[in-house]
């Protein structure tokens, strides 16, 4: 088999997307954990509002970047990259498994961009309760994570 420069680029745009991909949840889940585990604790602690606000608003653009990412690439990877891969398999109950896991991680990631949106926005019932909505989305990003992991082994 020779590599023509057609699939030389299909590689190398496949790799760039994944790894776009990979990168947007690393920052959206890492800041996340952040949040959770050292700024918010630190700034209650030392009464720092307006540094929350600060953080807040830089932190904000970054979400709507990784949002964004996240969207884009996980589009193209699946329909691109992994789609043409799985419907080639011989069992269809690994094919149904593929689905059904990558149907969960897309109900997840919806819910996590949900909450993340919302608490960007100054919605009472949500400040109210930051850190309970902060965990929820820490645990919704790992459980992608995760869930995405088990995805990329299978094939």
């Amino acid at each position: 088999m020779t590599l023509d420069s057609a699939m030389i680029l299909d590689a190398l745009i496949a790799l760039l997307s994944r790894w776009l991909h990979v990168m947007a949840a690393v920052a959206a889940v890492g800041g996340t954990l952040f949040v959770v585990v050292a700024l918010l604790p630190a700034a209650h602690e030392h009464s720092a509002p307006e540094l929350l606000g600060a953080v807040q608003r830089r932190f904000k653009r970054l979400v709507h970047v990784a949002i964004g990412l996240l969207l884009l690439t996980g589009l193209y990877n699946y329909l691109v990259v992994s789609l043409p891969r799985v419907r080639e398999w011989e069992s269809e109950s690994a094919r149904g498994l593929y689905h059904g896991l990558m149907g969960v991680k897309i109900v997840l990631a919806v819910v996590l961009f949900a909450v993340a949106l919302l608490l960007l926005k100054p919605v009472p019932a949500m400040q109210a309760k930051r850190q309970r909505w902060l965990l929820l989305n820490l645990v919704l990003g790992s459980l992608i994570v995760l869930i995405g992991s088990v995805l990329r082994r299978m094939w």
